[in-house]
């Protein structure tokens, strides 16, 4: 069975993909181009190079001229996102196995606007559709960020303490202590600004630790 958990956004969707076979993990990132410092993009090229790492700089959306408006435009971007998230799923995932999907569901208490909470929806409704009819998987699921925190601690983690459980490994899972974007995190000096796309891909992970867990 592949196990794929997506931390769904428009600038950064972090995927997380684990083998029940080949008992491995391996993290997708497509991320928008130029994302973060110097530092974090020097960064995102490092980690670009792991052999369970998959960095995809997006295409540049707002400049393409093809497309009459801005809302027409939304629906093109999220289409093509959706494309090549399968595209990328697909090059990455064990061929013959099934698939249980899971994706993080919204948090409320986030402070993204009204607007910005529309147009992810509209993105992720778009990758769930056309996951349902590309991969068809055995499931689908929306877990509650808390519930993701609480396997990973505490329900009331917030960004950067939940980064700390990943450096820690604080479930001792043996398979991500194999994982070469691990050896590389877990004594990474970051301050208080966790660099992209680590946020992503962490919570990623312990969704797919979580569902993996659960379903064995």
């Amino acid at each position: 069975m592949n196990y794929l958990a997506v931390d769904f956004s428009l600038n950064s969707p972090g995927l997380a993909i684990y083998n029940d076979k080949k008992k491995s993990y391996h993290f997708i990132s497509y991320i928008k181009p130029k994302t973060g410092t110097k530092a974090e993009q020097k960064l995102q090229e490092e980690i670009s190079l792991l052999e369970d790492v998959t960095l995809v700089n997006q295409p540049d959306f707002t400049n393409n001229e093809s497309f009459s408006s801005a809302e027409l435009l939304k629906v093109k971007r999220y289409d093509k996102m959706a494309d090549d998230l399968i595209n990328l799923i697909l090059q990455n995932s064990f061929e013959g196995d099934g698939f249980t999907i899971a994706f993080e569901g919204t948090s409320y208490g986030s402070k993204m606007g009204t607007n910005n909470m529309i147009d992810m929806a509209a993105g992720a409704a778009i990758l769930k559709l056309k996951l349902l009819k590309t991969l068809n998987p055995e499931d689908l699921l929306t877990v509650a960020p808390t519930t993701i925190k609480k396997f990973a601690g505490k329900g009331n983690m917030n960004k950067l303490q939940l980064f700390e459980a990943y450096q820690k490994n604080v479930n001792e899972d043996p398979i991500l202590a194999k994982s070469p974007l691990w050896k590389i995190v877990k004594d990474l000096e970051i301050g208080k600004k966790i660099p992209k796309p680590l946020d992503d891909l962490v919570d990623a992970y312990f969704l797919v630790a979580y569902v993996a867990s659960f379903q064995a």
